[in-house]
């Protein structure tokens, strides 16, 4: 388990390997892994406790109010699940290939659509209080010491458990006052850990787990007029204009284990949201890619809300086929490590921007290129800050 928190000094595999000679020179941007703030993100949870009996993976949310004074917390977890069009109850992935979506859909004419869809919920903090919970399983008590006198939702006492087992996607918490509208107050911190434990008939368990810190958008003090529209690079600090990751190319050999190759996953969410209305939005993604020789490609992509992609599949088609094509596998790209800057593309729409906010996770593999040995899970590096602002949609307050 690794858990990186943002330091200006040490980029990635950079500082592991020593190898990286185009290591940018990153003005932080305004939005923090390691400080308190308004609006906290976790741009990946996964819960699938249903599938099998004997690999079960969960992600155990933990947040902190870091003040001596109680805070009101408005959660929203995104469901990102796709599901059946001949089975709209069965969920699927819809980055899997025909055959995986013909089996999982019970039928070779099936398609799996993808989804977003919102589940919010609100709680209450004593001063100084930490909680952790399961995604997969709620927290069915919640301490409520010194609940509002107006009761409410912060008195329920509880945090549902993910509206769908097995369910892929974000969650998004608020601090907010009594009357569930959003203050300007920086109080929330969090982490999040996401679990794989297989067991198997000797009996023998296995935990491999991977941890990030929750991404803070800091509230701007005297700037929140308290509506339910909250603007991202007015009323709180803005997103970052470039997100910067330091990773190994796909199917790199682990410098460390002669025959271990490494494989990872970027997750991206975006700054702006409709909770509200629950409207996804699309942005292009430019992805710029540069080797240890400073030699740049690139490409982009369409990213629809929640986007969970494999490096060599964002510009190849999905599964492992042509993997070896991709700019962003080693048999490109010519050496073990690289960076990555992406963007979100601004275009005419006026309504919200298109900054972006993500984590990645790096699996290890034994040699066969399947069996996962470990993995790990990190912040991405930032710089500068979007100059158009973004925008999130809450619903009305006391909506349950």
């Amino acid at each position: 388990m690794r858990k990186v928190k943002w330091n200006p000094l040490l980029s990635g595999v950079c500082a592991v390997l020593g190898g990286m000679l185009l290591w940018a020179s990153a003005a932080r941007a305004d939005v923090t892994s390691t400080n308190a703030a308004a609006i906290l993100v976790f741009p990946k949870v996964r819960v699938d406790t249903t599938t099998s009996t004997t690999h079960l993976i969960d992600t155990e949310i933990q947040l902190t109010n870091t003040s001596s004074n109680p805070v009101n917390v408005r959660c929203f977890y995104v469901n990102a699940n796709g599901h059946c069009s001949n089975a709209p109850s069965i969920s699927c992935d819809p980055s899997a290939t025909g055959v995986a979506i013909a089996t999982r859909c019970e039928s070779q004419f099936a398609a799996c659509f993808a989804g977003w869809q919102e589940t919010d919920f609100a709680f209450r903090l004593t001063g100084k209080q930490p909680i952790e919970w399961r995604v997969g399983e709620g927290l069915a008590t919640l301490p409520l010491n010194d609940a509002p006198s107006g009761g409410g939702q912060f008195n329920s006492g509880s945090i549902p458990p993910a509206p769908e087992n097995p369910m892929v996607g974000e969650l998004k918490c608020v601090e907010v006052g009594d009357d569930e509208l959003p203050i300007d107050s920086n109080d929330l911190k969090g982490e999040a850990t996401i679990e794989d434990i297989t067991t198997t008939a000797t009996p023998s368990v296995s935990v491999d787990s991977r941890s990030y810190n929750g991404i803070g958008i800091e509230a701007i003090t005297g700037q929140n007029n308290r509506d339910n529209t909250l603007v991202i690079g007015q009323e709180y600090n803005a997103c970052p204009a470039v997100l910067i990751v330091d990773h190994f190319f796909d199917d790199a050999v682990e410098p460390s284990a002669a025959h271990d190759t490494v494989r990872s996953d970027l997750t991206l969410v975006p700054c702006s949201e409709d909770f509200n209305f629950q409207q996804p939005i699309t942005t292009v993604v430019q992805f710029l890619v540069f080797n240890e020789f400073e030699q740049r490609f690139s490409t982009s992509r369409s990213v629809k809300c929640f986007s969970e992609l494999v490096l060599s599949d964002i510009d190849t088609r999905p599964g492992t086929t042509d993997d070896g094509a991709s700019i962003f596998n080693v048999n490109v790209e010519g050496t073990l490590t690289g960076q990555t800057q992406v963007r979100g593309v601004a275009d005419a729409d006026t309504t919200h921007g298109h900054g972006l906010l993500g984590i990645v996770e790096e699996f290890h593999r034994h040699s066969d290129g399947v069996t996962v040995i470990h993995s790990a899970a990190f912040n991405i590096h930032q710089r500068g800050t979007r100059t158009q602002p973004d925008i999130v949609l809450l619903p009305g307050a006391g909506v349950p």
